[in-house]
């Protein structure tokens, strides 16, 4: 009988499926570790994230629910279950798993563990150890804010960032663990969501290295482009950052992310020297992605592919290989609801009554190819954005102003030519069977209420120009101190 393998869940904030070495992209990113975490086990490359946004998707790994199911839509909701038996530690609690958590979770209130034994958390356990220290105050002490894309360095040196503690929290409870009992340890890290505050050591490692220019298209400039497009660029002044500035945030993006990588090698190593790593399935991810000046656009909560897509690495543990061998690349899109049923999988208490969920094992990707047809996405963003997915195609559509978007993927994977408009008579096809798709998975859209999708729900544009011009989405501005504040 095989022993249990330990697990041990990676995410990270707001980083892009492209931003990984592997990955081959225009972005330079170096990531040596989970280049070789993706060597050793498989890449999902199309993993999609339903509602990219930072607590609706932490919901979704923890209950294997899309946020449209779940009900947390925004990060003003927060219904994680009132039973913790039922959270993705709960169940591996309730099997017999040490449970831990490191770095940021997002959870409200956020000592409430649901099913973690033992919580080490970002800002507030972080921002208490750094009290102690000479570099009290030094969260965000430059004074750029949490939703703000100015490039700065951090202002304390390596060892004292939330990246490099969350992983030492996370050696120390390997180290202090029931040697015994199998563990179940998700390491969080807050980076690269912003402030783009990365060691000025690791952006040094990009100079002198060629920073692309951000994808453009044609229809996100001008009157053509959706109004939620144009409101987002409006209220987040993104028409006012100078070229020169987005250059330099892309590179700091980037060096946030090798920083992640460099203090994921100290982690695998520890694993690696208490001989633990070869029973340890190791899976790597992100809540969601980050547009990065793509379409003029900065942040998430939109449904284009650098929003919307994240990475997605698995290494299983040995004598687990499953239907998926090492090094392989599965383009068959997944979502991060598949997550939770996967881990229960390996874990050996998946029940059957958990085919009621969104999510689906990985173990069984031939169940998932032959089952899955779309993948969707569903945002409450003032009056709603949806998605519907597959490999080669993607539809949106904005209830606001009734403004829809298809994308060929397969021969346009940067999505910059728009065809909802277009004569062809495979387009014409192809977005009316995913609108169609749309209505069935999203009854509220049916503006008639019958079954058919010839036209769908929309609301009148309500943005308002002096409105969004004076809105101030920054926030968080100032060191913090003692927790409070963030």
């Amino acid at each position: 009988m095989k022993s249990r393998p330990n697990i041990l869940l990676i995410t990270t904030d707001q980083q892009r499926a492209d931003c990984l070495g592997i990955a081959q992209s225009t972005h330079p990113v170096m990531t040596p570790h989970l280049d070789q975490l993706a060597n050793e086990g498989i890449q999902f490359s199309r993993t999609y994230v339903d509602c990219p946004l930072c607590v609706p998707s932490r919901t979704t790994i923890m209950t294997g629910r899309s946020a449209y199911n779940h009900g947390v839509v925004s990060n003003g909701h927060y219904r994680i279950p009132e039973v913790a038996e039922d959270t993705l530690p709960g169940r591996l609690l309730s099997a017999g798993y040490q449970t831990h958590a490191a770095g940021k979770m997002q959870f409200t209130p956020p000592r409430n563990r649901n099913g973690f034994e033992r919580m080490r958390l970002v800002p507030e356990d972080y921002v208490n150890f750094l009290e102690t220290t000479e570099y009290r105050g030094t969260y965000r002490g430059h004074g750029v804010g949490g939703n703000e894309v100015y490039p700065v360095f951090s202002a304390a040196p390596i060892r004292y960032t939330s990246t490099h503690w969350t992983v030492e929290e996370s050696i120390d409870f390997l180290r202090q663990r029931d040697q015994d009992t199998p563990f179940f340890m998700w390491t969080s890290f807050e980076a690269p969501h912003p402030p783009l505050d990365p060691p000025e050591s690791f952006v040094r490692l990009y100079d002198g290295i060629p920073i692309s220019d951000p994808v453009q298209s044609d229809w996100s400039g001008g009157e053509s482009s959706p109004e939620w497009v144009r409101a987002r660029k409006r209220s987040h002044k993104l028409d006012m950052l100078p070229p020169h500035i987005i250059s330099m945030a892309r590179k700091h993006y980037y060096a946030q992310i090798t920083h992640i990588d460099y203090e994921l090698g100290r982690l695998f190593g520890e694993l690696q020297g208490q001989k633990l790593w070869d029973n340890t399935l190791v899976i790597f991810t992100s809540d969601h992605g980050e547009m990065l000046g793509d379409h003029g656009l900065f942040h998430k909560t939109c449904f284009y592919e650098p929003s919307t897509r994240v990475p997605f690495l698995l290494k299983p543990p040995k004598g687990y290989g499953g239907q998926l061998s090492p090094s392989e690349v599965v383009d068959t899109p997944i979502t991060l609801a598949d997550l939770y049923p996967t881990v229960l999988a390996y874990a050996g208490c998946l029940k059957d009554e958990d085919r009621n969920r969104d999510g689906r094992s990985l173990l069984d990707m031939e169940s998932i190819r032959k089952e899955r047809e779309w993948v969707f996405g569903y945002m409450n963003d003032r009056d709603g954005l949806y998605m519907v997915a597959n490999k080669d195609w993607k539809y949106l559509y904005y209830v606001c102003g009734g403004q829809e978007q298809l994308f060929y993927l397969k021969e346009d994977p940067f999505e910059q030519q728009e065809l909802s408009n277009s004569s062809a008579e495979h387009c014409r096809a192809q977005l009316l069977e995913m609108r169609e798709a749309l209505a069935v998975r999203f009854p509220e859209l049916r503006e008639d209420g019958m079954a058919g999708a010839s036209q769908l729900k929309q609301t009148e544009p309500r943005y308002k120009e002096s409105e969004l011009t004076a809105s101030n989405p920054f926030a968080w501005r100032g060191p913090i101190r003692y927790g409070g504040g963030w």
